[in-house]
């Protein structure tokens, strides 16, 4: 068939309308113009009615979106994207084209239906966001890091207030969960052998335990506090099953969202990087630097503004396998980690799956580096930021003592001053 005329096909908010020059001869007007809108967009949906319009229109046609553009391609239908002279006059006359498409009665009418759109639309856009899982995974680790606060804080409270009732016990028991078993077992006369090992305490220690509870010089607690103690010890308790349940979902989830990121830095240390970065996406989208020094921005901004050594890791100290390195190999371990885990972000935020080579070359990296820095390098001697150089010349010195330009000859002016007026007085 012979191509003896060009449509241009308009993609509007409010639809998608057919042109004939400048007299629309068809138009597809949106049910729901906010979700089918973004569907073009992102290219996730099927124009059937369209796509059979055009077919037997059989013309070629230009259309004002690339989106719109690549899904009539796919349907074999030739079309190409308007020049951005044609699409710029298009945007300024946005409210004659709703009009004369019939996809508004006036342009009052047009600007109404456009607001109520951008209204649909970034509510649609709030809630997308809103319900992004990573988003919860980062609310998710915000709470296990409260819940360790709330728990030291209140160990704390309880040892010092069952401590004047059975002071021995303190030194003798390190974890708070088990501390807070005893508590609730009852008071230091109630307690027995069975009690310290229904804790989960050796038989050894159990038996010292029991015998400093004999010879112990606390007082006796009225019921009154020993109740409040023992609510508080039960709050401990229930805190760290909250805690080992919010661990394990947070280990499922960032297998699920970011495997990546989860099998390099392990899952709660890539779940703190993913909060301080904000997002997947932000996380995908930063430099190894950046990651590297995340968590670590107050020390970064000093060295900035001092001219003191940088820092080289924030959370990443946290990674066993920089936590465990000599000092002078954790910089550069640190690096290598960072720089793995910008790549296994950006993998995982177009859910590529799981990558066992990153993990691969990481460890190959970590043991090259270890083997060529086995020895400490001598430190070099501190070298002071430019600013402090120049500083004299840049505000006078301390002038308090001379300093810049014409001190010499202002303390000079101060001791003669001195002598003809006598010392000042205070």
């Amino acid at each position: 068939m012979e191509m003896h005329s060009m449509h241009s096909v308009i993609l509007t908010e409010l639809g998608i309308a057919v042109f004939d020059d400048n007299k629309c001869v068809k138009s597809f007007p949106f049910s729901n113009p906010a979700t089918q809108y973004v569907e073009i967009k992102k290219e996730q949906v099927s124009l059937n009615e369209l796509e059979h319009f055009l077919t037997n229109l059989g013309s070629i046609v230009v259309v004002n979106d690339s989106s719109l553009l690549k899904l009539l391609r796919k349907k074999s239908i030739e079309a190409d994207i308007m020049d951005e002279k044609k699409i710029e006059t298009i945007q300024s006359s946005k409210l004659r084209v709703l009009v004369d498409s019939g996809f508004a009665t006036n342009e009052g009418d047009a600007r109404g239906k456009l607001r109520d759109f951008a209204l649909s639309l970034s509510s649609s856009r709030v809630t997308e966001i809103s319900e992004s899982p990573d988003l919860h995974i980062i609310q998710a680790i915000n709470t296990l890091d409260e819940i360790d606060k709330i728990i030291n804080l209140l160990s704390s409270r309880v040892r010092e207030w069952y401590g004047l009732h059975f002071p021995e016990l303190d030194n003798m028991i390190d974890t708070i969960s088990g501390y807070s078993k005893i508590i609730m077992a009852g008071r230091r006369d109630d307690l027995t052998q069975n009690t310290y090992l229904d804790a989960g305490f050796p038989e050894e220690k159990a038996e010292m335990l029991s015998l400093l509870q004999k010879k112990s010089r606390g007082g006796q607690i009225s019921d009154e506090n020993f109740t409040i103690v023992q609510s508080i010890a039960k709050q401990i308790l229930d805190l760290f099953e909250l805690r080992q349940s919010l661990e394990k979902h947070i280990e499922s989830q960032m297998q699920l969202i970011a495997p990546n990121i989860s099998v390099i830095l392990g899952s709660a240390v890539g779940a703190r990087i993913l909060a301080k970065a904000g997002s997947l996406k932000r996380l995908a989208s930063m430099p190894a630097s950046t990651i590297q020094v995340l968590g670590a921005e107050k020390a970064l901004f000093r060295a900035l503004k001092t001219g003191a050594q940088p820092p080289k890791h924030g959370l990443l100290f946290q990674h066993q396998l920089v936590h465990a390195a000599p000092r002078w190999q954790r910089g550069k371990i640190a690096r290598a980690i960072a720089a793995k885990a910008a790549i296994g972000a950006r993998v995982d935020i177009f859910g590529a799956g799981r990558n066992d080579t990153l993990l691969e070359k990481l460890n190959i990296r970590v043991t090259e580096i270890g083997e060529k820095y086995k020895d400490e390098p001598e430190r070099p001697a501190f070298q002071p930021h430019r600013n402090e150089e120049h500083r004299d010349r840049r505000f006078g010195g301390d002038r308090r003592f001379g300093g810049g330009r014409g001190g010499e000859k202002r303390n000079d002016w101060q001791k003669n001053k001195r002598k003809k007026f006598g010392k000042r007085r205070r």
